[in-house]
């Protein structure tokens, strides 16, 4: 039976690796509760084993003893019981959270009875059928036809014996009547003596002969002897044989032997042997035994029934329990990633789409599913801050538009008024004030140029253009601008040819160094020591080129979110209008490019990250 079980089970090598798989993979995670579990279940396979082993006296080094029968039995059911206590709490806490509703209890359930299920149908067949078996091997074994055959074969045994025995007693007597009558022949010479004994153990086939006297001394003897006289021979038995019986006197399991007292001849004895076969001895012997083993065992087979039935109950629950606590397990590993789909698609369901699910670390579809799923919500994610940032942008636009329309209009009026009164006013105080309303007008005609670009930026021309040459010329021009200011540029005389807009990137490009020297020239006034430096580099790494704009600055404002920094009309300077970095963003974006701000020790970084096709 076990043999046809492994057999069965060799079928299937994939199940038995991802079993193994999958141990390892919960020894691996901290949940206390689920080693417990697994320990439990090694514990109750050994012990089975072990159980088979004492029962069947097959133990190493150990014999069966009943205090290590009952010790095994009583370690057997406190796991059996443990073992039930882990099924029937994990069945309740399954009803329970299906009536609660919980996310997931539905499908668990369905899993769980299906595993069930699974294991429980082939462990009832297969201990139904097994006790079958066992019922009708025993009643093959047990019956009282063996019994009748162990019984006359114990008969025939005994018989084949005392036959012999029989048989050396007869000769024993009907060769003392001889050597009686006799006796006044043959007594009177030794030799003749000597000579009927001989011409006796041939005619009889006896292995042995002796005539000897009540005091030990030997009168004549014959046949397969070494020694001059017989076996000892004990008074109880000379007195025996005084009687005028023939006596029993085989001290060994070899041979028979037979002593009788000669009537004619005072205190005088005549013994005779014959040998067995030894191995028939020993057959006799063994059919004796075993068949004294087989009576004993037939008056106990209630008994060995009972224990049986007992001990196959014990390792039959065992099993089953194990069995249905491996069923559950892996229902529970099925279940818990489906679980965490639903809980996790409720949640983005009701907007919240910073949530994941747990990856599992198995390489299987399940782990593909939850990849591919984590994916999308990462990409909805994007897709929805793109979204929105494109919401954003075109409603800034919009108002960009409106507030460059509506505020440009008077604009030009007030200015020629305020140099109209400049020049005909002769008051200081009010050319004072008309410079004010006309560097006021200057100021909010750039704010309204800034609304413009921002509003009004066309779609991007690409053309192949020279990106160092480009970068080069930029930062001659600032450099121009700003001769206090150093500009570092190590890696922009070599030309690369990108497919870009020239005047769009210049844009970006001229805004981030412009960015760069306010901020120098903010923290300059801070510090009258500073030295400031710009450091403009070009870098490939992969499939995208870099641009990078260093300074020395006062860098980012502490505390300041990054991820407000690149919105429209956010600035962290006094006069700005919050849309250089926005109008920067948009450029890049329309390159299918990206943008990142880093704060460092000293100053800020900006780099410019482009694919280099596009």
């Amino acid at each position: 039976m076990i043999k046809n079980i492994h057999k069965n089970y060799s079928l299937y090598p994939n199940f038995f690796f991802k079993l193994i798989t999958i141990l390892s993979l919960w020894f691996k995670k901290p949940s206390t509760n689920r080693k417990i579990t697994i320990l439990l279940i090694i514990l109750s396979f050994i012990a089975s084993i072990i159980t088979y082993l004492v029962f069947t006296n097959s133990l190493p080094f150990f014999k069966t003893t009943p205090t290590i029968a009952i010790t095994t039995i009583s370690i057997d059911t406190i796991l059996l019981l443990c073992l039930c206590f882990k099924v029937v709490r994990k069945i309740i806490l399954t009803w329970v959270d299906r009536k609660k509703g919980t996310v997931g209890s539905k499908i668990s359930t369905k899993f769980i009875l299906t595993f069930a299920l699974l294991v429980l149908i082939p462990t009832i067949t297969l201990s139904i059928f097994s006790s079958l078996f066992f019922n009708i091997s025993m009643k093959g074994w047990f019956n009282e036809r063996v019994l009748r055959i162990a019984e006359q074969s114990n008969i025939i045994a005994d018989a084949y014996y005392k036959e012999h025995l029989q048989s050396i007693k007869s000769d024993a007597s009907t060769m003392g009547k001889e050597i009686d009558e006799e006796f006044n022949t043959i007594f009177l010479d030794l030799n003749k003596l000597n000579n009927f004994v001989y011409k006796q153990i041939k005619l009889r086939e006896l292995t042995e002969a002796f005539i000897f006297r009540k005091g030990g001394v030997v009168l004549a003897k014959g046949g397969f002897t070494i020694s001059t006289t017989p076996d000892v021979i004990t008074g109880f038995e000379l007195i025996e044989a005084d009687k005028g019986d023939v006596v029993l006197i085989s001290k060994r399991k070899d041979r028979v032997r037979a002593l009788i007292k000669l009537q004619n001849i005072q205190n005088t004895y005549l013994s005779v042997g014959r040998f067995i076969d030894p191995q028939i001895i020993a057959q006799i012997q063994s059919v004796n035994d075993e068949s004294m083993v087989y009576k004993k065992l037939y008056e106990q087979r209630n008994n060995i029934q009972t224990n049986f039935y007992m001990v196959f109950i014990l390792i039959s629950l065992l099993i089953l329990l194990i069995s249905i606590l491996i069923g559950l397990l892996f229902a529970d590993t099925l279940i818990r990633p489906i679980t965490n789909l639903i809980k996790t698609s409720n949640q983005i369901k009701s907007g919240n789409l910073s949530v994941r699910v747990p990856q599992i670390s198995t390489k299987d579809e399940m782990s593909l599913l939850i990849k591919t799923f984590n994916g999308m919500t990462d990409k909805l994610k994007t897709q929805r801050v793109e979204l929105k940032k494109r919401e954003r942008n075109a409603a800034w636009s919009d108002i960009a538009r409106r507030i460059a329309h509506e505020i440009k209009n008077p604009l030009t009026p007030i200015q020629l008024s305020a140099e109209y009164l400049r020049s005909k006013s002769k008051n200081k105080e009010d050319k004072s004030y008309a410079n004010t309303i006309i560097s006021k007008v200057s100021t909010i005609e750039n704010m309204v140029d800034e609304f413009s670009k921002f509003a009004k930026l066309p779609k991007p021309k690409f053309d192949n253009v020279n990106l160092n040459k480009l970068c080069s010329d930029l930062i001659l021009f600032h450099k121009k601008s700003n001769k206090n200011i150093n500009f570092i540029s190590p890696n922009t005389k070599n030309g690369f040819i990108m497919n870009i807009d020239e005047l769009q990137m210049s844009m970006a490009i001229s805004n981030l160094i412009q960015n760069s020297v306010e901020s120098i020239n903010e923290h300059k006034t801070k510090n009258q020591k500073l030295i400031g430096k710009i450091k403009l580099s070009i870098y490939f790494k992969k499939n995208y080129v870099y641009i990078k704009i260093e300074d020395n600055g006062g860098g980012l404002p502490k505390n300041f979110p990054k991820n407000k920094i690149l919105e429209p009309y956010i600035t962290t300077k006094k006069n700005g209008t919050g849309l250089g970095l926005a109008i920067v963003l948009r450029i890049i974006e329309e390159h299918s490019g990206n943008f990142h701000i880093e704060d460092n020790k000293v100053g800020t970084s900006t780099i410019i990250e482009l694919p280099r096709k596009q």
